[in-house]
């Protein structure tokens, strides 16, 4: 956990020299942002044995802020997320509320041209969490993520993307619940660069 928060303050300070930011080539300072949708799939399990899983869909997030190290490489921040809504416990009632399964971590990309239109790969690595946002008293639990895929820049700046989130999340509780989840998400973004 301490590697991969230097590794981001690192990759952060990086990306944040004003020098090259926002010049129309994709080297230097890059931002982006995405919304679209997914369908996750989770499934639970304690004590070694799968106890239930469930489908949802939902919306899905993109934010991206790092670093063109060339006009075809890219690394960067990435915290995507699927959101939904499901069953809560409050521990008095039982009622709908919105959650978040995603990724917070290292990311890069690599561009088929140096400029668009043009395809691109992705993949990040970093810790998955699961949480009730919009619940003062909750707390998320977190564990292992990764997550791959690929876009197609078909204007500059303007992407389309589909990537698979997967996370391995452990819950404190007793028995310790695991989580293990798969998302397919289809973004829209726009990448500053």
């Amino acid at each position: 956990m301490k590697l991969l928060k230097s590794v981001s303050l690192a990759a952060l300070l990086f990306a944040a020299t004003p020098a090259l930011a926002f010049d129309d080539q994709r080297q230097g300072f890059i931002l982006g942002f995405g919304a679209g949708f997914h369908t996750l799939k989770e499934n639970y399990s304690s004590s070694g044995s799968n106890d239930w899983s469930r489908s949802e869909g939902g919306l899905a997030t993109s934010f991206k802020i790092g670093a063109g190290i060339t006009d075809q490489v890219a690394v960067y921040y990435v915290r995507n997320a699927s959101w939904f809504s499901a069953p809560y416990f409050d521990g008095v009632t039982t009622r709908d509320a919105t959650y978040t399964i995603g990724i917070s971590g290292i990311g890069a990309s690599y561009f088929l041209a140096p400029s668009a239109p043009s395809g691109y790969f992705l993949a990040a690595i970093g810790v998955g969490d699961i949480a009730v946002p919009f619940e003062s008293s909750t707390k998320s639990n977190t564990g292992g993520a990764f997550m791959f895929g690929g876009g197609y820049e078909f204007m500059k700046n303007l992407m389309i993307e589909g990537t698979i989130l997967s996370t391995n999340i452990q819950d404190n509780s007793s028995p310790p619940i695991t989580l293990k989840s798969s998302s397919l998400q289809f973004t829209i973004n726009y990448l500053f660069y």
